[in-house]
């Protein structure tokens, strides 16, 4: 009975956690949102592929996020080398829109396919990406489509 509740928190929690993003239909997703995610992501695998840890200047990227960047991005490279090996990107999955940021800054999340050598379960690589000139505000690797992470913005 104990595990059964748990398992319905955890539900609970997810179902939750999507009802704060729409998901954006094919014809109204933003293409150029899309190539920029797809640009960043690139850029950033070949930066830890490379051991180039210099900034992303061809990019709008959000202060925070930009700083955070500045001090762990070694760090991060590493620990996906050594915990994921190679990864790869593959294609488009689908974008979404922070429901709760509409009346703010709107946030799009943008998720592609992704394969790693060595941790077959990772499924997404997702960037989140301001609609007010396209400053990338996160980016992460996954099992599930990242709805409910706490992202740094």
């Amino acid at each position: 009975m104990k595990n059964l509740i748990i398992i319905a928190l955890f539900f609970s929690q997810l179902l939750n956690a999507q009802n704060f993003y729409k998901k954006i239909s094919d014809k109204n997703i933003n293409t150029e949102r899309q190539t920029i995610a797809k640009n960043f992501i690139q850029e950033f695998l070949n930066k830890c592929e490379n051991k180039n840890f210099t900034s992303f200047e061809r990019f709008n990227v959000a202060k925070k996020f930009e700083m955070f960047l500045e001090e762990k991005l070694s760090y991060i490279c590493q620990k996906n080398e050594t915990d994921l090996g190679k990864i790869e990107l593959q294609d488009f999955n689908s974008a979404y829109i922070h429901k709760t940021s509409l009346t703010t800054d709107p946030v799009e999340l943008y998720v592609f396919n992704t394969k790693t050598e060595k941790n077959p379960d990772i499924q997404f690589l997702s960037v989140w990406i301001y609609q007010d000139r396209n400053y990338i505000s996160g980016l992460v690797i996954t099992k599930v489509k990242p709805f409910n992470l706490n992202k740094r913005n």
